[in-house]
């Protein structure tokens, strides 16, 4: 395998006012994981779901990944919910399922000599738990809004995470909260002096900002209004592609460059995965 990914794999209920709800499968490691093998990385997913995940969801992850870390378990998969307000607001609760204690979800033998494992977004205490079954590998880890709580008021626990990892994917408002730095630029160093090797921070149309120990900046891919489908899961899509080449020792330049093809494309369709 070039990329093994960690986290959920989800079923997401989709509410807007006064229309029928809109069913699509989701989950921040699968979107990781399908833009990745979409990218040409042989992409192996470790997950737990439940005995209500769709066996055609299933057989289209299995077209493009290997699925043999995936655990389909008695019970219900997690459960997302979008609901969507006419003020605007949005709520977002979640029925867990039998997607507890994901770090520790048994990762198979034959994805150990991965050259990249990346660590979707669960709860932090999850997210190390993975880390240190895991230490002496290359790993990469994103974050979540679900979890900005944690990541405000969690410092220690979150420089303990920081410092285990390779590769760190925040958005910008995640970086801020988590260092509780004034601008954006001093959340990447600030990151880079916790541990992360390479810090790849997300800034939706205004495009990525890495730091290395040198900051450099990169602006979006063009894409029109009218292009736009859904937002969800672009994060993600530049991730995968990001660690597609990543994985592969490309020039960095490249890897973001493949990481915003992805995400644009992500943009461009309905839910968050990219197949």
């Amino acid at each position: 395998m070039d990329i093994v990914v960690l986290g959920h794999v989800s079923i997401d209920h989709i509410r807007f006012p006064g229309k029928k709800e809109i069913l699509l499968p989701g989950g921040a490691a699968a979107a990781v994981a399908t833009s990745a093998a979409l990218a040409g990385a042989r992409v192996g997913l470790v997950t737990k779901v439940g005995e209500d995940f769709s066996k055609e969801w299933l057989e289209k992850l299995a077209s493009v990944l290997d699925v043999r870390g995936v655990q389909i378990l008695p019970g219900r998969t997690i459960h997302i919910y979008m609901i969507y307000h006419e003020d605007g607001t949005v709520d977002a609760p979640v029925d867990m399922g039998v997607a507890r204690n994901m770090g520790e979800t048994p990762i198979p033998e034959e994805y150990m000599n991965a050259e990249i494992f990346h660590i979707a977004p669960i709860p932090p205490e999850e997210q190390l738990k993975a880390l240190k079954r895991l230490e002496g590998k290359r790993i990469s880890l994103d974050f979540n809004p679900t979890y900005m709580e944690d990541y405000a008021k969690r410092t220690e626990l979150m420089r303990e995470i920081v410092s285990r990892v390779e590769v760190l994917f925040p958005n910008e408002r995640e970086a801020l909260t988590i260092t509780k730095a004034p601008t954006v630029e001093e959340a990447a160093e600030t990151l880079h002096e916790w541990g992360a090797k390479l810090v790849v921070i997300t800034r939706g149309e205004r495009g990525v900002l890495v730091y290395d120990g040198k900051l450099k900046e990169f602006s979006a891919l063009p894409i029109s209004s009218h292009e736009i489908v859904d937002l969800t899961g672009a994060g993600d899509g530049f991730a995968g592609g990001f660690l597609a080449l990543y994985s592969k020792n490309a020039p960095i330049e490249d890897c973001v460059r493949k990481g915003l093809e992805r995400a644009r494309e992500v943009l461009k369709k309905t839910g968050s995965w990219s197949i």
